[in-house]
């Protein structure tokens, strides 16, 4: 739903709110009590609404990049080169760990490496294409793929001390690819905002598959562990406008989440970062929504072990509002289908 004057729509539902929060208060006043029970709220009178839990949700992305992990093993003294199942090359030159002390490591160690190429899996690991500029804003940018990558010893955390290469095969191969970093984040577990690295560097070429085709591919040299993503920043002509999302009652940014994805874009998928307790809804909250846009709005949570969501396409009008009225359940695999089935 679209409304062409914000202002008059989001007064009229601030006031509805209002009337709606104070007759519940006076209804309640002589019978609250704290629920230490943060996860789902139930048995709830009919006129009050279901808080839907939200630990199942977080717990599913944790587990969703768990499950991505990949472990190879290779020799430090030698090192050597690991090739991920969907094609990324990570090659260690000889004696190029060292422990955290500054001491060389020999012997085996433990590479691991999530690949991160499509949309689905931009989702359901919450690894959206949300850059920041210099400003502090929160644009879009075009992945060529997202990747965690660590390096252990017996569980001992590992350092590069030299350069290790960072090989990303591509169908076709774009200039104005970068290295983009997250700020305080090389965990598994984080939030993840990208950050340009102004000191990157990265080069193209072709790498041979293992049936002795060639493909495309952007190589970058890395001394980061923890997550790296090779991307651009996504330009789009014309005027920008502020959007909203209002989800189902009970869901909120606790347990649930709003993307969208651009037609056409395969490579991205914005995330709205921010949520308005005043109204109740989603937003991007910077105004860097392109009007005109072909887009769909993707919302999802998992509730009962399955993934709640809904799908909707849209195309983006000044002080856009778009309304999740409906909402189905399906797996993990149902979502990625889906997602990835997208224009």
């Amino acid at each position: 739903m679209k409304y062409t004057d914000q202002n008059n729509s989001m007064n009229m539902y601030r006031v509805t709110k209002s009337i709606i929060v104070c007759l519940l208060s006076f209804m309640l006043m002589t019978s609250c009590e704290t629920n230490d029970d943060a996860d789902i709220i139930d048995q709830l009178p009919d006129d009050i609404v279901q808080i839907f839990g939200g630990l199942e949700y977080a717990a599913s992305i944790l587990e969703a990049r768990e499950n991505a992990i990949q472990s190879f093993t290779i020799d430090a003294s030698t090192g050597g080169t690991i090739i991920g199942n969907n094609g990324t090359q990570l090659y260690f030159p000889p004696n190029g760990l060292t422990h955290l002390g500054g001491e060389t490591v020999s012997g085996d160690v433990t590479i691991v490496l999530i690949e991160v190429y499509s949309r689905a899996d931009m989702l359901t690991l919450n690894l959206p294409t949300n850059g920041k500029r210099d400003n502090g804003d929160i644009v879009s940018i075009i992945s060529g793929g997202e990747f965690y990558i660590n390096a252990t010893q017996d569980g001992n955390q590992l350092v590069a001390d030299v350069p290790f290469g960072l090989t990303a095969p591509t169908a076709d191969f774009d200039p104005e690819m970068t290295v983009f970093l997250p700020e305080d984040c090389d965990r598994l577990d984080c939030d993840v905002v990208w950050e340009e690295d102004e000191n990157a560097n990265i080069q193209g070429g072709e790498i041979q598959n293992a049936d002795g085709t060639w493909t495309s591919a952007y190589f970058a040299p890395l001394t980061n562990f923890g997550w790296t993503n090779l991307d651009k920043w996504w330009s789009y002509d014309g005027p920008k406008t502020l959007v909203y999302v209002d989800v189902p009652e009970g869901f909120n940014e606790t347990n649930s989440a709003v993307y969208v994805s651009y037609d056409g874009e395969p490579n991205a998928l914005a995330f709205f970062d921010t949520y308005d307790t005043d109204l109740d809804m989603f937003t991007e909250h910077y105004g860097q929504m392109p009007i005109g846009l072909e887009v769909h709005f993707i919302f999802v949570s998992v509730q009962e072990g399955s993934y709640v969501y809904a799908i909707q396409g849209a195309t983006i009008g000044a002080d856009h509002i778009e309304t999740i009225t409906t909402t189905q359940t399906t797996t993990e695999a149902g979502l990625t289908a889906l997602i990835n089935a997208l224009p």
